[in-house]
Parts: C-alpha cells; sequence; structure tokens
C-alpha cells in the first residue's frame, strides 16, 4: 500500500523519549505514555460534477455517420440551357431611341417617320404626321406613355449524381452532480510528551481509509441521426421573366387634348399607309416630334416564376435510410487515504473527561476512476477507462472529548476542519469534471493505553 511507508517515519521518531523541556514545569511521570485509537471517521460534503461531450462519444465510437453533418449531394453536371423570347434589356433597346431608326412599333401602337409630307415628298427630319396610339389617355403629363411587352423564358437541365441528406441530433443535457460523504476506518497512535496535574501535550501520527464513493454516474443518448442515400435523376429548371417597357416621348406642343384626341378616343394621324387617313382623325393631323432628347424608357411589372422538375433515373426517391445511435453511460468511484502528523494538547477537566485540540498536518491521496462505456444501435461498441490520482497537502484544526472507561481503554469523539479547500479534476475524453474534497469531517474511536 503506498501509504504505509509514510507513516513509519514519524513513528521512529516518537519511540525516542521527548527531550527535557526549555522550562521546567515538574512533569508528571505517564505511564503508560503510549495510545493506540481506532475508529470510524466521515468526511461529508464530497461533491462532484460531470458532464459528457457528446460529439466525443459518437467520434470515440466511430459512429458519426458524416463527420461534418448536415447534407451531401453528388457533383451537378449541367446538361444544356436553352433560351426564348426577349429579355428586359432586349425590350428596351427595341423601344428605345436609335440612331438612323425610322419606325416604332408599340404594344399600344406606332411611330413610322415616313409620313409622305413636306417639300418634293420627302419626310421633314425628326417630325411625322404617320403615327397612332390606341387611346389619348396614354399621353400622361406632356408624354406619350408607350408600352411593349417582353416574357423570356430559360430552361436548364441538370443530372446529380447520388448524394446523402444527413439528419444529426447531439445530446445536450449529459450532465449530473451529487454530494456524498466518505465513511472509513482510522488508525491513530500517540504519544504524550508533557503532562501536568491538569494539562498535558500528545503528539502522534494517523493514517485514515475510506471506503469507494460513488462520486457520479451519468447516461443517455448522445447520437442521433438519419442518413437517406438518394439515387442520381435529372433537374429541368424554368425560369420565366416577363414586364412591360414603357417608353416615354415627351411632347410638350400638345397643350389641348382636342388638338391631338380623335374622334374615336386614339390620336395620332393614323396615316397606316402614306396619304391614308383614317375617319374621324383630328384636323390638321398633329405633328409628332421625334428626337433623342425625348425619349425615356424604364421597366415596369417584372414578374418571375420557376420551376423544378426532376425526371429520369428514378427522380430524387431514397434508395437507402441508415439510422445510427450513440449511448453512454460513464461512472465515477473516488478513493481516499489520508495520512496526519499532529499535536494534541489537552485539559483534564475531571479525572474521566479530557478535553483535546487537534491540529496538525494532512496529506490526503485521492483517486478517481472512471468507466466509460459506449454503445453504438444498443451494441457495445467501447469502453474507457481512467485513473486521476493526486496527493494534496494541507491541515487541519478541531477538538475532541476523551471519556476514561477505565485507566487503560478511552473513549473519544471529535471533529475537525480541514483547509485549503482541495479539488481533483478528471477527463477520459468522453466524459470530465471535478470532485471537491471535504470540508470537514468527524469522527469516535476507542483507545487503549500501553
Amino acid at each position: 500500500m503506498k501509504t504505509l511507508p509514510l507513516l513509519l517515519l514519524p513513528l521512529a521518531a516518537m519511540a525516542a523519549e521527548p527531550a527535557a523541556p526549555a522550562v521546567r514545569l515538574e512533569p508528571v511521570d505517564r505511564d503508560p505514555a503510549w495510545r493506540l485509537s481506532i475508529g470510524f471517521r466521515a468526511a461529508p460534503g464530497i461533491k462532484t460534477s460531470a458532464a459528457v461531450d457528446a460529439r466525443a462519444a459518437a467520434t470515440a465510437a466511430g459512429a458519426v455517420l458524416r463527420p461534418s453533418g448536415g447534407s451531401s449531394s453528388g457533383k451537378a453536371e449541367v446538361l444544356g440551357t436553352t433560351t426564348e423570347g426577349t429579355t428586359a434589356a432586349e425590350a428596351q433597346k427595341e423601344a428605345g431611341w436609335s440612331e438612323g431608326k425610322t419606325r416604332w412599333d408599340f404594344d399600344n401602337g406606332f411611330i413610322d417617320m415616313n409620313d409622305g409630307a413636306g417639300a418634293d415628298g420627302e419626310g421633314i427630319v425628326g417630325e411625322t404626321q404617320n403615327w397612332h396610339f390606341d387611346s389619348a389617355e396614354d399621353f400622361v403629363d406632356g408624354a406619350i406613355q408607350a408600352r411593349t411587352p417582353f416574357s423570356r423564358t430559360t430552361t436548364t437541365r441538370t443530372r446529380r449524381s447520388a448524394g446523402t441528406s444527413v439528419r444529426e441530433e447531439w445530446g445536450e443535457d449529459l450532465r449530473v452532480s451529487s454530494d456524498e460523504t466518505a465513511c472509513g476506518f482510522e488508525l491513530r497512535l500517540d504519544r504524550t510528551v508533557w503532562e501536568n496535574a491538569d494539562f498535558g501535550l500528545d503528539v502522534g501520527v494517523g493514517y485514515a481509509w475510506y471506503d469507494d464513493v460513488d462520486a457520479f454516474s451519468v447516461r443517455g443518448r448522445a447520437y442521433d441521426a438519419t442518413a437517406a442515400s438518394v439515387s442520381a435523376g435529372e433537374t429541368v429548371t424554368t425560369t420565366e421573366e416577363s414586364g412591360t417597357v414603357v417608353t416615354s416621348l415627351a411632347q410638350p406642343e400638345f397643350e389641348e387634348p382636342a388638338d391631338y384626341t380623335n374622334s374615336d378616343g386614339s390620336m395620332g394621324g393614323a396615316v397606316e399607309d402614306p396619304f391614308v387617313v383614317s375617319d374621324g382623325t383630328t384636323e390638321p393631323i398633329p405633328i409628332l416630334t421625334v428626337s433623342k432628347d425625348r425619349f425615356s424608357s424604364s421597366v415596369e411589372k417584372t414578374e418571375s416564376r420557376t420551376t423544378t422538375k426532376t425526371t429520369g433515373g428514378g427522380g430524387r426517391s431514397s434508395s437507402r435510410t441508415t439510422r445510427r445511435t450513440v449511448d453512454v453511460r460513464s461512472e465515477g468511484t473516488l478513493s481516499l487515504q489520508e495520512l496526519r502528523f499532529g499535536a494534541r494538547p489537552f485539559w483534564k477537566a475531571a479525572p474521566w473527561l479530557a478535553v483535546r485540540a487537534d491540529l496538525g498536518l494532512l496529506a490526503t491521496y485521492s483517486e478517481i476512476e472512471t468507466t466509460t462505456r459506449l454503445s453504438v444501435d444498443g451494441a457495445p461498441a467501447a469502453a474507457i477507462r481512467r485513473d486521476d490520482d493526486d496527493w494534496t497537502l494541507g491541515g487541519y484544526a478541531g477538538a475532541s472529548l476523551d471519556l476514561a472507561a477505565t485507566d487503560s481503554l478511552t473513549l473519544s469523539v471529535g471533529a475537525e476542519a480541514r483547509f485549503p479547500h482541495k479539488s481533483i479534476r478528471f477527463d477520459d475524453g468522453v466524459v470530465s469534471g471535478k470532485a471537491d474534497l471535504a470540508e470537514w469531517s468527524a469522527f469516535a474511536a476507542l483507545g487503549w493505553r500501553f
């Protein structure tokens, strides 16, 4: 046993006759001078806290379906992209000003720079009577609002190889705490080194052994995951975009609606073919001025819709589903042993009663053994065992009562405080925590003088 050699060192020193005191106090001869005590000691208030690292538990068990969690998918290969229709930018360009352009066709009307007017039958540059819009209400805030609709459909075909969808849950409340009492037996050997009629002084050594303390027990599910493999398939993604380009053509010359509004509510010369004018056209035919600085355009009422359809290769149906669970059970046992060396001054309150003070040095050997068992899908997978031990040196101070049953036999009871407060930490890679050792203890013992 690790502690017994240490116990023998102070015994050798105590076996010698005590040295004469510096001041003569005429000590009373004590015979017998030795006392051997054996008894019970309890140390309450051993507080332990422990927690399980769920991710470390799953890793130690080798059961993580995918270390990074989440979902994985195979490589995506774009098979092709097709586009039909007109984009907003293309429509805006077509409906706007362009040098050398002589005709604009809109959804609600047209402008044609060839009207057959002018000297020698040629049109006047920048002006035309060959224009028409369906409604005079399209003249807003001094400008004609010409509308050009557009729409575009883009289709992309993609093939994706088989992948895996993973759902993972990790244990979060795998922790416990406890408050236990260590109980054991104590063996002490004391020698009276000085005594007079009322007072005396003993010195001695002691050894205490405590029964193992069940420091903690934690169990639960550390990991629960489901992985679904996905078969390969072809995905067709269709994006539809539509809207309207509004082209504003400023005409500040149009002041009175009657000057440009036809009898049918439309406006413009309505000259579909040069020199042919529709019935009901305002006379004289209003002249439209067309130049770069009078054009402006914007896009409104844009809508976009995307649809996805998977075909071929069995679609995205799951071909296999795997579930994985990791359960953990971890227990800790605390073992304690103590060595002490101290002085016990006493006062003889009565021939059968002595009051003792008790103080000295206390060396505590603590060992905590952890056993962690991991199971995967209910079957044992791994076991981790580890011992963490330590020696701590401190002090103690207390008091006790000695009741003399006979000249040789005494009964002692007492308590002591321990200082400073000590802790021991443990960590086996999955479970970790600490145990705070007792701050005080109490004892009861039988002593025999010889």
